[in-house]
């Protein structure tokens, strides 16, 4: 880590108190998805919960690209760094739910609702009817190409976790298979714990 780098994440942790690089960031993302999943399995009847979390996990989104662009920027030699718009452009065709996440998390910052480069897009919930398998409650949905595709917030969500791991590794940000943060390593470290 260059000195440069040693600085930055020195001065993100004064606001973040533990996060200070992409990776850290990416965990907070893959946590935040982890809260969604447990409410819609714990708390099927409750929407708000449900919703707000899927709101935090595109803000969270959001920030790991800005994120992601100023490392792909400040690892570019000087004078060489690609524009914001273009590490942009770049990161959406790796991550297909970019588009949502940024559509939802600027919609849910700044009170001004536009489509951006989700064009058509929505989210819907709604009341599912459950079975001897799943219980009744809500699901939330993201759809895209004005109906044309509807996709469960839950695989949207972890389809993001994973695309995000492989453009951080593709972009030399991080390497190998994606990891298991640590505070999931001690949640499931207490779940095995109990009887």
């Amino acid at each position: 880590m260059t000195t440069n780098e040693q600085s930055r994440l020195r001065e993100a942790t004064k606001h973040t108190a533990v996060i200070g690089t992409v990776v850290q960031m990416w965990e907070k993302l893959a946590w935040d998805i982890d809260v969604f999943e447990d409410i819609q399995r714990s708390y099927p009847n409750e929407k708000q919960p449900l919703a707000y979390a899927a709101i935090n996990i595109c803000i969270a989104a959001e920030s790991l690209r800005d994120w992601v662009i100023e490392a792909i920027r400040s690892l570019a030699p000087a004078g060489s760094e690609p524009s914001k718009d273009n590490v942009r452009d770049q990161l959406a065709l790796q991550i297909p739910q970019l588009n949502m996440c940024t559509a939802i998390a600027n919609t849910a910052k700044h009170h001004n609702f536009k489509e951006g480069r989700w064009v058509g897009g929505r989210v819907e919930l709604g009341w599912e009817e459950g079975d001897e398998d799943i219980p009744s409650g809500f699901a939330l949905y993201h759809v895209d190409n004005d109906g044309q595709s509807m996709t469960l917030a839950f695989s949207s969500f972890r389809a993001l976790k994973e695309a995000w791991w492989n453009a951080l590794v593709a972009e030399g940000l991080a390497a190998g298979r994606m990891p298991t943060p640590e505070w999931m390593q001690n949640k499931l470290a207490g779940f095995s714990g109990q009887s």
